[in-house]
This record gives structure tokens, sequence and C-alpha cells, in this order.
């Protein structure tokens, strides 16, 4: 593979990844946003849902920092190796910190949101909180193997 067909390919999967995310976080918000208003004010379940709310937009916003675009290519060539493979690397850094910018902001507001008030409680948010981390460790995992291929391309680059 040449250096110009992987660095194509690392921008097409990091605005594919972009964009991917900005539809998961469309359909939070719709969510959210229906669960919001039916909380009462002051609630736990409010504060959980406006902690997702706003966990959504630093998401994207994360994201969307890290997209790549076409106009790098025409930037830098495909020669300027050291460029691109510093690039390949924030990439894999970026989904390698999965945990911190992604699994925690969610956790926070879900752990709010389905918080218990009362001892009966404490079983189903149990359940709830064994599901998420479940569920979190499957989405690190998936991005620790994405991170791996990245670091595997920018070894294949050659100067």
């Amino acid at each position: 593979m040449t250096n110009e067909s992987l660095i194509r390919n690392l921008i097409r999967g990091s605005n594919q990844r972009a964009i991917q995310e900005s539809v998961a976080a469309l359909i939070i918000l719709v969510v959210f946003t229906r669960l919001l208003s039916g909380s009462a004010v002051g609630s736990a379940s409010y504060y959980g849902c406006l902690l997702i709310i706003v966990a959504t937009g630093f998401i994207v916003g994360v994201v969307w920092s890290h997209a790549l675009s076409y106009r790098l290519l025409r930037s830098h060539p495909a020669s300027d190796v050291g460029f691109w493979r510093a690039a390949f690397h924030a990439q894999a850094r970026l989904l390698r910190l999965v945990p911190l910018w992604y699994c925690a902001p969610f956790g926070f507001g879900a752990i709010v949101l389905v918080a218990p008030v009362a001892v009966e409680e404490f079983v189903p948010f149990a359940m709830v909180l064994g599901i998420f981390l479940v569920v979190c460790a499957g989405v690190v995992w998936l991005n620790r193997r994405a991170a791996a291929c990245l670091s595997g391309a920018a070894r294949l680059l050659t100067d």
C-alpha cells in the first residue's frame, strides 16, 4: 500500500468516525431531551439527563476537533512522512483515551440518571451499572483495536 492510499484511508476513517458519532449524538440528544422534559426539575433523573446532554456535546466536539480533512492531503504531501506519522499517532491516541473523554462523561450522567433513591432500587441500579460497564469495556476494546491498526499503518509509511 502506498503512502497516499494509507493517508486517504486515515482521512476517510477519521471523517467516517466523526459522522457516525454525530448521528449517534443526534439520537442521544433526542432521546434524553424527551426524558428531560418528563423529569421533575431538581430530581436525579433531571440532572442525569442534563449531564448526558452536555457530555454528548463535549464528545462530538472532541471527535470533530480530531477529524482530518481532505485539505490536509493538499497542504501536506504524502512525502511529508513525519507529519503523517504524527497524524496517525494522534488519531490512535484519541482512540486509546476513549475511557476518559467518551465513557467517563456518559458514565457519570448515567449513574446520576439511574441513582437509587430508595433501598429497593439498589438491585436494578447495580444491574444497569453492570450493563453499562460491559458496554464501556466493549467500546474501549474496539477503540484499542482500531488504535493498534492505526499505529500499524503509521509504521507502514515509507520514507
